[in-house]
């Protein structure tokens, strides 16, 4: 029993030599704390650059730190840099690089302190639990970058300033909460690549999303966003390769721009934009795979370059509106689902490439009176000579006139004032029906041209076969009942309304 005793009271003993507690008076930790194996310290009383440096280099088992109730005062020698190559060091504030690298696994920071210094934690990989105090104001670039086991992080109502870098890279942080009392950005690439950061609350006082601040954080789904909100400027980049599917902006009725390439590549299915947003910058929503539906506000009178392309799953046939008056380059490149595309009235140029790739491509409608002019290669990649393209009739000669214009299947028609509803013309011997969705067109004269209408007279395709039969698939068409107006060589027209079963 008395062996068992002594034993127990061997181990309490070595057990406190781990865990110490100091009041201490800046500059002079180091003659206060005899073992440098301790894994705990708490500490009291006012430290300064050169305490922090005695952590750094010679207390490597730390684990916890507590500075709860320490005051860190301001230090200066300018013989004798503490760390790198600076010799001042403000009060309240952690030095740059002071403990980076360290094995710190949880650390509580004093009230008053107002700063934390650049790369001040940086690469903790241990640190899992940290308390940040109220009176913060500023977090410094990298300050906490790469701590790959913090989990959370609640951000002080009164920060004003999120440096570049501060929390990116942090491998396991899963929930972010900004809620700040004041007009507040979060700062450039501040949580780049946290690829398990899932749950980011951002409260109405943020104003500005910083250049790639959630960028590469591909579990984030859906930033949480008050009606309320004064969210301004969502920088470049600022959820690119991301996974955000979903994301109110609809409540930003104060959002003014969207950067350039802020959401590219990311899993958005349904956008609907303020009409407060002025800008839209290229490739704003660049190779989002999945979008579908998206709707441009009123003010956006300029189509970026790339800004929606790449997204071959969206199938509009009108996603320009009118008052826009130029698409950019690659605008809309590589939409291999549309089927039609209208340009409103004010469209006057169209960049290059923006309509190429529109392989599923069945019909172009021009507005504009002016043909608008054209970058290079505008519907690469598009069998242009089987598409029509409708024009206002007092301009049909200009387009067949304008380079790459020209190459579509310009169309002059208008549906037929009457209707041959026999399924043939014994004298003509002009026969039209059917064969599942491709319609067959049979004449003992050549056919000049085959024009399909729906019932309400709109033109859905055409084809000019030059030949005695034609053939036109309408897989793509919606309806039953059809409009068909042949022309043979020569002038002549038959006209039938057929039904598709």
């Amino acid at each position: 029993m008395k062996r068992i005793l002594t034993l127990l009271i061997a181990c309490v003993a070595y057990i406190s030599m781990w865990a110490v507690q100091v009041n201490c008076t800046a500059g002079s930790l180091s003659t206060l704390v005899d073992d440098t194996s301790i894994t705990s310290l708490t500490i009291t009383g006012t430290i300064d650059a050169r305490d922090f440096k005695f952590i750094a280099d010679k207390l490597k088992n730390l684990s916890m730190l507590n500075l709860s109730n320490a005051e860190v005062v301001a230090y200066n020698d300018a013989k004798s840099p503490v760390f790198m190559s600076i010799t001042n060091y403000d009060s309240n504030a952690i030095p740059p690089t002071s403990l980076m690298g360290n094995k710190l696994r949880s650390v509580t920071l004093p009230e008053g302190l107002t700063k934390i210094d650049k790369a001040a934690f940086a690469g903790c990989e241990q640190l899992e639990y940290l308390t940040l105090p109220s009176t913060l104001e500023v977090i410094e670039p990298y300050a906490f970058s790469s701590c790959n086991k913090l989990k959370s992080v609640t951000l002080p109502a009164g920060l004003q300033e999120l440096g570049e870098g501060a929390f990116s890279r942090c491998n396991e942080l899963k929930v972010v909460t900004i809620n700040p009392t004041n007009s507040f950005t979060v700062g450039k690439d501040a949580f780049q690549d946290c690829k398990k950061l899932a749950s980011v609350t951002l409260g109405d006082n943020v104003t500005a999303i910083g250049p790639g601040a959630f960028s590469g954080c591909t579990a984030l789904r859906s930033p949480k966003l008050n009606e309320s909100t004064n969210l301004a400027t969502i920088s470049e980049a600022a959820f690119a390769a991301s996974g955000v599917d979903n994301i109110a902006l609809d409540k930003c009725n104060n959002l003014t721009t969207i950067g350039m390439w802020a959401f590219a590549n990311t899993p958005l299915q349904n956008v609907t934009l303020p009409q407060s947003l002025e800008s839209l910058g290229d490739g704003a929503f660049y190779y989002n795979l999945d979008m579908e539906q998206i709707e441009l506000p009123a003010g956006i009178t300029s189509i970026s370059n790339y800004l929606l392309a790449g997204n071959n799953a969206i199938d509009m046939e009108q996603p320009v509106k009118d008052g826009v008056t130029s698409i950019g380059d690659y605008a809309f490149y590589n939409w291999d689902q549309i089927r039609e595309f209208t340009f409103p009235e004010s469209v006057e140029y169209v960049g290059t490439m923006a309509m190429a790739g529109q392989k599923s491509l069945q019909q172009v409608t021009a507005h504009p009176l002016s043909v608008p002019a054209l970058g290079d290669s505008v519907w690469a990649g598009v069998d242009q000579p089987s598409i029509p393209l409708i024009t206002d009739t007092s301009v049909t000669e200009d387009y067949e006139a304008a380079e790459q214009w020209k190459e579509f299947l310009i169309q002059h028609d208008s549906p037929p004032t009457s209707i041959d509803e026999k399924f043939a013309n014994s004298d003509l011997q002009v026969k039209a029906h059917f064969e599942g969705t491709m319609l067959i067109v049979n004449a003992n004269a050549v056919i000049a041209k085959v024009s399909i209408f729906d019932i309400n007279g709109v033109l859905l395709g055409a084809a000019t076969p030059a030949s005695e039969r034609a053939q036109l698939n309408t897989a793509n068409f919606n309806g039953k009942f059809y409009i068909v107006n042949v022309i043979l060589e020569g002038g002549t027209q038959r006209s039938f309304k057929l039904l598709r079963k």
